[in-house]
């Protein structure tokens, strides 16, 4: 299992209308020096251009390999259209191609009603030809709430209708430990990829061993054939004007080592 950093986790600001409190350029030299070279890339931070010379070459110079783009495309057809979607789409491949992303994560219909079979006709269409467009990087749909995925097994029935080369990125939908669980083994074929994020009871942000979610059950389970990002950690859900990137590259690399620990523990009681 590789562990990926997602640059989500150092935008305090990734919740409001500016999305973006520093440019990702700028942030990229403290996440090299944190010795994190592997990273899910949270879309906003790479700006309106579609390519950023600057931002690739800043890749290249600190050797960070940029592997998925978390991407905010839209499939659900209530919110855009054909033509847009074409655009998009378009604008899409190009980033990939020019960043060298070998994955692209999306919510698997932001907003849509999972009961709505017309929709889901339509998204499941949608997805084959972005698949097919990217082909062969992947694409992982994410099991995040208020989406497709608020029905677990339908969106592991869907996964069945699209090419090999689409699968499910794992985070709870519901957080608590018996619904993840439940989540987990009812989709557990179908993962590519976890989202390594934790939650206390009253959904505040928690550690990842500290949390209601039993991230030392669920990753032995799956660790020899997915990877992981990391994804939140608690010390950066904090306004901008109070956010500390230092502390929080701090705390990830300490929930790093934690997942790390899990992996090796796995390793260590594999057959050989």
């Amino acid at each position: 299992m590789k562990l990926l950093l997602h640059t989500i986790a150092l935008e305090p600001a990734r919740w409001t209308p500016q999305r973006v409190s520093r440019p990702l350029a700028d942030l990229l030299p403290a996440i090299a020096a944190a010795n994190f070279h592997e990273l899910e890339i949270y879309e906003p931070h790479l700006g309106e251009e579609v390519l950023s010379p600057c931002i690739r070459n800043r890749f290249g110079i600190l050797g960070i390999v940029p592997v998925i783009l978390s991407s905010y495309l839209d499939l659900n057809p209530a919110h855009t259209s054909d033509t847009l979607l074409e655009k998009l789409v378009s604008d899409l491949v190009q980033r990939m191609t020019y960043y060298g992303f070998t994955k692209v994560r999306l919510f698997p219909g932001s907003g849509m009603d999972p009961r709505d079979e017309h929709a889901t006709a339509i998204f499941i269409e949608r997805a084959k030809n972005l698949a097919t467009r990217i082909a062969p990087a992947e694409v992982l749909l994410e099991t995040h709430d208020g989406t497709l995925a608020d029905r677990p097994a339908l969106l592991a029935d869907l996964i069945g209708q699209l090419p090999d080369n689409v699968g499910l990125l794992y985070q709870p939908t519901v957080f608590t430990r018996e619904s993840a669980l439940d989540q987990f083994h009812v989709q557990k074929p179908f993962i590519r990829h976890l989202h390594l994020q934790n939650r206390n009871p009253d959904l505040s942000f928690a550690t990842l061993k500290a949390g209601v979610i039993p991230w030392r059950t669920i990753i032995p389970e799956i660790a020899d054939k997915v990877d992981a990002t990391l994804e939140f950690v608690p010390e950066g859900i904090t306004p901008a004007e109070s956010f500390d990137l230092q502390a929080t590259l701090r705390q990830a690399r300490e929930e790093m080592d934690y997942a790390s620990g899990i992996v090796g523990i796995t390793k260590a009681f594999t057959p050989a």
